[in-house]
């Protein structure tokens, strides 16, 4: 009887453990094409001189996707861990409008958008 106990419990002990082993494999993200949801800037304008930058965020959906910035002129810095928001400043010589591109792409494709922010001198 006392054998039966301990190999009931070490049966139970590796049910256990391989049912949650098996749980993790199976979270693995399925990925579809890259959708942009919304691309937006917390401001139109901003002065020149990065005291007070313009913060914008893509919103975009696929699985497992890589966000990818770009601007002519202008400083474009990740906030957060996945890229999908940047801080955007720009220098003297960077002022008037500028279009700053954001591709969202993963192993289905790839979309990109762009939104405007004009840098002034005051």
């Amino acid at each position: 009887m006392k054998y039966t106990i301990i190999a009931l419990m070490i049966f139970a002990s590796v049910m256990t453990y391989s049912c949650k082993k098996e749980e993790q494999t199976t979270t693995d993200v399925d990925t579809t094409s890259p959708v942009i949801h919304s691309l937006t800037s917390d401001k139109s304008s901003i002065q020149y001189g990065g005291e007070e930058p313009a913060i914008i965020t893509c919103n975009a959906s696929g699985g497992n996707c890589k966000y990818t910035w770009e601007v002519d002129l202008g400083d474009i810095f990740v906030l957060n861990e996945d890229g999908s928001q940047v801080r955007f400043t720009g220098s003297e010589c960077c002022i008037g409008e500028k279009e700053i591109k954001c591709t969202v792409s993963n192993d289905k494709g790839e979309i990109t958008e762009m939104v405007i922010v004009n840098i002034y001198i005051p």
